[in-house]
């Protein structure tokens, strides 16, 4: 066995000063991994099946699934919620007692963005020893082993316990129609979940993300007098843009989220994600909207959280305009304890399959997590194969073997889980 350890300079616990856990470049990382490329071939189908968010709906992918769930002998997948943004439900029972495992992945995407790609980003390529496409990370991959690792254990069942696989709609867009909406009218019930989101930083599989960040997403609008651009000297006039501008900086710059002080990652702001305002060339700006966030840690509160940015904002509005602030999601930030049963059965997994045990830590972005958490549900954030900084990401890749690790990996953790319980 192998493991994390501090690198050298680094403080004991291997964070540098940001809090980020900085891997060992000496570890070595030996593997046991099944050579089966069907996971591969069901990343592929699942990629070509389009499903941008917001833009597109999940029906095509879903029935894409549904089709793979008949080639594997799986169940018909349940679907329950908006016809046109489906979550789709599998379970399969392997006897009375035992553990209630939930393997969870959703089914959307980020668009497609922008950037220029250098594959094309709606057909999953291989590059070397990478697949590349939207949604290979994140988290189609994933869903591409949990749908084979169902069949493994409908196949070889464990003598007790129960899987339940949850393919869930909207998670990239604030859940309405995914998770958030199964906590609020068709709560699962499970012992424990696994997300299937891309939890390596540096490599495969270097962290075992006892909690995720929560999000919260505010606008800030500024309105001013519009008029003619060319008296604004002569009479003063406030823009509208340039104030929004200036609390863009000034909030990264200066404001300070209040949080507790014992969380190994602290808040991210990233304000200004999008920029409107103005008309034309002459027309001095009436009005402009910031759309910001700010990655929440646990034990933030949504009162304190916009009380202490609405002083901080309001002390740096000019005469001449007025400014809001509206909090548009506020999704709670979760944690499980390092010793629950499924963290457990999570490191035996990685030792097993991949090899290493990593380090416990915080997945840094937001997950359904917490809506797993509202329903009662404990939950690993992100254990998935990938690097986070690919999701999102122009030239969005997954490695080969990482993918192929995923299956064998859910596999012996279910099975792990469901004869153990919880």
């Amino acid at each position: 066995m192998s493991e994390l350890r501090p690198a050298a300079g680094l403080p004991a616990d291997g964070r540098d000063a940001g809090g980020l856990l900085v891997p060992d470049p000496a570890v070595t990382r030996p593997s046991t991994v099944s050579t089966e490329p069907a996971v591969l071939e069901l990343t592929r189908r699942l990629v070509a099946a389009p499903s941008q968010n917001p833009g597109e709906d999940e029906r095509s992918v879903a029935a894409v699934v549904d089709t793979i769930c008949a080639e594997l002998g799986l169940p018909v997948p349940q679907r329950v919620g908006e016809p046109t943004r489906p979550n789709q439900l599998i379970e399969l029972s392997f006897g009375s007692s035992g553990g209630r495992l939930l393997l969870c992945g959703h089914l959307d995407t980020k668009p497609v963005g922008e950037g220029r790609w250098s594959t094309p980003p709606l057909t999953a390529s291989q590059v070397g020893d990478e697949l590349r496409g939207r949604g290979v990370v994140d988290m189609k991959g994933a869903i591409a082993a949990m749908l084979l690792s169902a069949a493994d254990l409908a196949a070889d069942p464990p003598p007790r316990g129960s899987l339940l696989l949850a393919l869930v709609a909207d998670e990239e867009d604030g859940a309405r129609f995914g998770g958030r909406w199964l906590a609020e009218n068709h709560p699962l019930t499970a012992d424990a979940a696994v997300i299937g989101e891309p939890g390596g930083l540096f490599d495969d599989w270097d962290r075992l993300h006892l909690g995720s960040r929560g999000i919260c997403n505010f606008d800030i609008e500024v309105t001013t007098d519009q008029g003619h651009s060319s008296l604004r000297d002569v009479f003063g006039m406030v823009s509208a843009t340039e104030v929004a501008a200036r609390l863009i900086v000034a909030i990264r710059d200066e404001f300070t989220p209040p949080c507790p002080e014992d969380q190994p990652w602290r808040p991210t702001l990233t304000p200004g994600v999008v920029i409107e305002g103005g008309i034309n060339y002459g027309v001095l700006p009436g009005f402009a909207r910031v759309r910001s966030e700010c990655r929440l840690v646990s034990g933030m509160t949504e009162n304190e959280f916009v009380a202490a940015l609405k002083a901080f904002v309001a002390a740096r509005v000019p005469d001449g305009a007025e400014v809001a602030v509206t909090v548009r999601d506020w999704i709670d930030a979760t944690r499980i304890e390092s010793d629950h049963a499924v963290a457990v059965a999570a490191r035996d997994a990685l030792e097993h399959v991949v090899g290493v045990v990593p380090a416990d830590d915080v997945f840094p972005a937001t997950t359904d997590a917490t809506w797993l958490a509202a329903m009662g549900v404990p939950t690993l954030p992100a254990l998935g194969p990938g690097l986070l900084r690919h999701a999102h990401a122009v030239d969005e890749r997954v490695g080969m073997v990482a993918l192929r690790q995923a299956r064998d990996l859910y596999t012996h953790l279910a099975r792990r889980f469901c004869e153990l319980g919880s």
